[in-house]
């Protein structure tokens, strides 16, 4: 990923940011039914955003291969790990910004590894982007406005989140191809190259969607503990560990991660646990866990 350290290959970051802001403005706006439009229409979308200036104007590396709706919104092992390696030079100062990640996922749109509609598209087994776009733009009922809004704003997280509505942690958590990166970064941080810890810390990263939220939550908003990664890494080795030896354990349960998280904030709080060495820190997550 050449150039990335000095030039991240993001749009302008007011231009883009302006351009959120303005298709929130009003539900069912013209601007949102313009938009849904141009997502429906692969060039459009295109010219829409090629619009926006650009940092590095060299072009992103893709992913290997094209991806089907299911495994583009909600990514298995494989396609996130493929997901990672495209990007091995990214660094984290690139790869929390809303403006990179929608840059990055232009690109695969323009060649193809995935379509605009996808975008739209929401999880599990709901209508695809396609049915959700043409809905929304169909509907003539007094929900019409709300739920061209809703569409929208599903598009604006996918395409490289919406922090005007979901805070910072929306990069990390609704954008796909942010989501996969990040996660195999706190993978691979964790391991050191052990793959019984990583197959570990893996699994407990993937458990659902609203645990990989929550822990990014502590990541994000309490960063004096979990911004530093290797107190997050000795944390994630120690909850991959108990749920490899326990896996049905009330460690599965988003209450009792935000209360372990909650814990090491408070540890961290009465002991530096940032200059603590790997092997000790390992120990204290450990007995936190166990503790739970």
């Amino acid at each position: 990923m050449n150039g990335t350290r000095q030039q991240p290959w993001q749009f302008d970051d007011a231009e883009y940011t302006s351009f959120r802001k303005r298709l929130l403005r009003r539900k069912g706006s013209s601007a949102q039914k313009d938009f849904l439009k141009q997502v429906r229409d692969h060039d459009e979308f295109i010219a829409e955003l090629d619009k926006f200036k650009v940092s590095n104007a060299s072009k992103p590396a893709l992913i290997p291969h094209p991806l089907t709706e299911s495994e583009y919104k909600e990514p298995p092992i494989d396609t996130e790990q493929a997901i990672y390696r495209s990007w091995p030079e990214l660094v984290p100062a690139a790869a929390c910004r809303s403006a990179f990640w929608a840059r990055v996922t232009l690109e695969h749109v323009r060649h193809r590894r995935i379509q605009a509609v996808y975008l739209a598209a929401n999880g599990g087994s709901l209508p695809g982007g396609a049915e959700r776009i043409d809905r929304a733009l169909a509907d003539r009922s007094g929900k019409a406005n709300v739920l061209l809004d809703r569409c929208v704003r599903t598009i604006l997280r996918r395409l490289g989140g919406l922090p005007e509505v979901r805070g910072n942690r929306s990069v990390f958590v609704d954008c796909p191809f942010a989501r996969a990166w990040w996660r195999e970064r706190m993978v691979s941080e964790a391991a050191h190259g052990n793959s019984e810890i990583e197959n570990a810390v893996r699994a407990a990263f993937r458990i659902n969607q609203t645990y990989w939220e929550k822990f990014i939550d502590r990541v994000v908003f309490r960063n004096s503990t979990f911004g530093a990664f290797n107190i997050r890494s000795a944390f994630a080795r120690a909850l991959g560990s108990a749920l490899a030896t326990n896996p049905t354990s009330n460690l599965r349960e988003t209450k009792t991660l935000q209360r372990l998280c909650r814990n090491a904030t408070a540890y961290q709080g009465s002991r530096e646990l940032g200059i603590i060495g790997d092997k000790d820190l390992d120990v204290i997550m450990q007995k936190l866990v166990e503790n739970r």
